[in-house]
């Protein structure tokens, strides 16, 4: 005897919802994402232009860098500078709460990080 396969007709309803639940989470969390690597990486580049800079330079570099990225959650006041045994550290919190469906939200905190030696 041939028995049917395949999908019926709640369990296709129920796979589309959870294709679109986690197309909205995607939707929510991956513009965060993106300004968390493009920040690490502008990080990365003001410390390969030399440890040697002052505190003001830097944040001057990484609010232009900020511009040029068009990265507007994060400022350059954020922008946390350390020396620690003999490493320079730059460090900037990106935090994001957007609103999900009715009392709902989506929290993202991310710390964007690099270090160097010191010259």
């Amino acid at each position: 005897m041939y028995r049917q396969k395949g999908f019926t007709l709640l369990t296709l309803i129920f796979l589309l919802a959870l294709a679109v639940f986690a197309a909205l989470v995607a939707m929510k969390t991956v513009p965060t994402y993106i300004d968390y690597f493009a920040v690490t990486k502008s990080l990365e580049n003001i410390l390969a232009q030399g440890t040697d800079q002052s505190a003001f330079e830097m944040r001057q570099t990484f609010e232009r860098r900020l511009d040029v990225n068009s990265i507007y959650n994060v400022k350059s006041k954020d922008l946390e500078i350390s020396k620690d045994n003999g490493m320079l550290t730059l460090s900037v919190p990106i935090s994001s709460k957007k609103p999900f469906a009715g009392g709902i939200s989506i929290s993202v905190d991310l710390v964007a990080t690099a270090s160097a030696p010191l010259n």
